[in-house]
């Protein structure tokens, strides 16, 4: 992993973070900004920072969950194997996360 690859990490962490004072955000938005400040990078290193990204805001009090269709609940999983199972839910995908897929994030602090 480069500078830069660092860098955009850490500023999308912060950004999602931030968001995260609002509201939940959808996992697609990791990768969506990584992309956006990378538009060169590579499908894997989408992925390798969006995992990392997904570790550290874990480590600070996010979590990891569906939003319930009807109520609009969030619905953690179950932290230990959260970002394990968002990342195979990705790769099964075959592409980026979209609006809605995989899962989403909520903060707890």
């Amino acid at each position: 992993m480069n500078r830069e690859e660092v860098v955009v990490a850490i500023v999308v962490a912060d950004t999602v973070r931030t968001e995260l004072n609002d509201d939940y955000v959808g996992l697609w938005i990791v990768p969506w900004r990584v992309r956006r400040a990378l538009p060169s990078a590579t499908d894997g290193i989408v992925r390798d920072l969006s995992e990392m990204i997904l570790t550290g805001l874990l480590s600070v009090g996010a979590v990891l969950g569906d939003l319930d269709g009807e109520s609009g609940l969030f619905i953690p999983w179950p932290a230990s194997g959260a970002i394990e199972a968002a990342m195979d839910a990705w790769r099964a995908l075959g592409r980026d996360p979209n609006i809605g897929d995989v899962g989403w994030l909520a903060r707890s602090w």
